[in-house]
């Protein structure tokens, strides 16, 4: 029997993921406030937003994963795509079972300090509304989710390389392969985990990192 698979925020990440997904083992559903026709009938229509829950037919999910994006480059906005999108789904998933949720956050939560590397351990100090908005979003999901929560700080997305603009750096592609590998791998955390997503720079100077995520046997492409 296919286990199901939730997914908030279906964009570009989700549909790349739903391109590698075992789809003899998983089935994926995706929420999204306009429909996606690469999903047809698993697409659930909602704006994460709004305050009235989605009636889902389906309330069994081996995983749920919550992409964010906020709704405009502002304060405002980024409140409203980490902050109040995060409780309204929290809430939603009370009405849900599921074992695992990944959450995805952002290494802004850094900020842009002088330390020489940064870990998933470290203090965090962001240095704008941006991360301090993301730090924020995640010690919600930590205290809602507890050791069901997985979060993936990623790097800054690109599809080519002419297109980072970053220090530290992730494609897009290996963004979707690292979702997808926490779907399938059980690791039996008893805690919430928190991994750094970010490629390995040929000149070393990257400052995110990525120790953690390899010792649990991820790959990048």
């Amino acid at each position: 029997m296919k286990k199901n698979i939730l997914i908030f925020g279906y964009g570009d990440l989700a549909q790349r993921l739903s391109l590698i997904v075992d789809k003899n083992s998983y089935r994926v559903f995706g929420v999204s406030r306009t429909s996606k026709e690469t999903l047809k009938n698993n697409h659930i229509s909602w704006d994460w937003l709004s305050e009235d829950n989605p009636a889902l037919n389906v309330k069994d999910f081996d995983c749920i994963i919550f992409i964010p994006k906020p709704s405009s480059y502002d304060e405002d906005g980024y409140k409203n795509g980490f902050i109040k999108s995060a409780e309204n789904i929290f809430n939603l998933s009370k009405e849900l079972t599921f074992d695992k949720f990944i959450s995805i956050s952002s290494t802004s939560v850094y900020g842009k300090g002088n330390k020489d590397m940064h870990y998933e351990s470290d203090n965090l100090l962001p240095d704008d509304f941006r991360g301090k908005t993301i730090k924020d979003y995640e010690s919600n999901q930590i205290k809602r989710y507890s050791n069901k929560l997985i979060i993936l700080r990623l790097a800054g997305l690109y599809d080519s390389i002419t297109d980072i603009n970053f220090l530290n750096h992730l494609h897009r592609d290996n963004a979707s392969k690292a979702i997808n590998f926490f779907i399938e791998t059980s690791l039996n955390f008893n805690s919430y985990e928190i991994f750094n997503c970010c490629e390995d720079r040929e000149d070393r100077k990257g400052s995110i990192s990525n120790k953690k995520l390899k010792e649990v046997g991820f790959i990048f492409d």
